[in-house]
């Protein structure tokens, strides 16, 4: 992979994402051995988890807006089980089946490029999809009896096929650097005389490998959602809410950071696992507990007619 891309994905790709893949550049993870390894694995996971979320919040939008178009019994099947303890194939899962989904319906998605990522135009599974599913494969055979065995050169070869997946799934994701993963944190209303009102947004930018969030103003003709994860189609004035599947949290966790949506036991027990040094927190400990558990029980309503409240696997 070109270097000039590699600060490109640094400086512009999602935080959440930048967040696994910048600890590869640091000196102490240049070697091949197992600290490599964890986080050539880490940001396969990661970027699977992210399309997972963008995909998920893309079928929970088209479904409100078509109620009478449910989706498939691929992904409807066993969904209360898969969300609640959602994993590294889960995420994949949810990308394959909402996609092709959301293809079949032709539904004008945020991020459109997403379905190359997965499938070939002539059909059958696109190589970014299959080298995330051979991370999965590698992740899953290892276990500590095996690596405890590891000897450099065994390390030195694993880290070159596990890295080769990794770039060739990055490069496949250069459209990433056309769109926007923002925080919302005020909306203000300006109103004139006889013109339509004018929404104001103070923005957090959620790119890069620092979690010192550069601030942003749009002024738009239309309201988005206030304290909420925001992806934005710049070019196609189009956003998608990513919450409750990714959140921003000052408070609840070990410090201030960026959350992925981690799975539930109970309504008021979602979890949710950092992205980069803030540790993990249970919504109930959160001030958006009641916010959490009604968008997290409005998912389940929409793709399993099953109200959170309900029995769940774990």
């Amino acid at each position: 992979m070109k270097e000039r891309y590699i600060r490109e994905i640094l400086a512009a790709f999602p935080y959440p994402i930048v967040a696994f893949f910048s600890k590869l550049r640091t000196d102490e993870c240049f070697d091949p051995g197992p600290l490599r390894l964890k986080y050539i694995l880490s940001t396969g996971e990661t970027i699977a988890r992210f399309l997972g979320t963008v995909t998920l919040c893309e079928c929970r939008d088209y479904l409100e807006r078509h109620p009478d178009s449910p989706p498939p019994p691929h992904l409807t099947a066993d969904f209360s089980a898969r969300f609640s303890r959602p994993a590294w194939g889960t995420w994949m899962h949810f990308t394959r089946e909402g996609l092709r989904w959301l293809s079949e319906a032709d539904a004008e998605i945020t991020m459109p490029e997403m379905a190359g990522l997965y499938f070939k135009k002539g059909g059958g599974e696109a190589e970014p999809a299959a080298a995330l599913g051979k991370l999965l494969t590698i992740r899953n055979g290892l276990n500590h009896e095996k690596i405890q065995a590891f000897r450099p050169s065994d390390y030195r070869e694993l880290c070159e096929e596990t890295c080769a997946h990794l770039e060739s799934v990055l490069e496949a994701m250069e459209f990433l650097l056309n769109y926007e993963l923002v925080f919302i944190n005020q909306i203000e209303v300006n109103k004139k005389r006889k013109a339509p009102p004018l929404f104001l947004h103070r923005l957090s930018m959620l790119m890069g490998s620092s979690d010192a969030f550069p601030g942003d103003r749009k002024q738009m003709n239309e309201f988005m959602d206030s304290r909420s994860i925001f992806l934005l189609n710049v070019e196609a004035r189009k956003h998608l809410n990513l919450t409750p599947l990714l959140v921003y949290e000052s408070a609840a966790g070990k410090a201030p950071d960026i959350f992925f949506f981690n799975g539930f036991d109970k309504p008021d027990a979602v979890e949710y696992s950092a992205c980069n040094h803030g540790g993990g927190f249970v919504s109930g400990n959160s001030d958006q507990a009641g916010d959490i558990a009604l968008e997290i029980g409005n998912i389940l309503s929409l793709f399993s007619a099953k109200p959170m409240g309900g029995e769940t696997h774990g």
